[in-house]
């Protein structure tokens, strides 16, 4: 069975729809299923277009003066927490786990600290 080629056009069609995904906040694994189905190729080269446009994505977020680094810090923390909240719906608890602790890094909370006892009004029962 021969595959059918790909043209230049065509993966540069891929490429700027991969990064208009990755700038609406897709997922990355989600991002390569979309793209294998969309787009009709391999999970593999799925995988390499998510890579590419998320290289290019983040040159352009990172060196451009234009960009404001707190939206971009924003945005990240909605995917998080939108991705806590869909993981704690289906009981994948260690994933709601990790995104808190990524949250916290991100935000500095300081939760992660030793002398952190959480809320001032908040009495536990012993």
């Amino acid at each position: 069975m021969t595959t059918k080629r790909v043209t230049k056009k065509e993966k540069q069609q891929r490429h700027e729809w991969a990064m208009k995904q990755i700038d609406r906040g897709v997922g990355f694994s989600e991002l390569a299923s979309l793209i294998s189905e969309t787009w009709g190729c391999t999970r593999r080269n799925a995988r390499h277009v998510v890579s590419l446009a998320h290289k290019e994505w983040m040159e352009i977020a990172f060196d451009a003066e234009e960009i404001d680094q707190r939206d971009l810090l924003f945005q990240q923390v909605a995917r998080l927490e939108r991705t806590a909240r869909k993981a704690e719906e289906s009981g994948q608890f260690a994933v709601v786990v990790g995104c808190v602790t990524q949250l916290n890094k991100m935000m500095a909370l300081g939760a992660d600290q030793k002398g952190f006892r959480g809320h001032s009004n908040h009495h536990y029962r012993r």
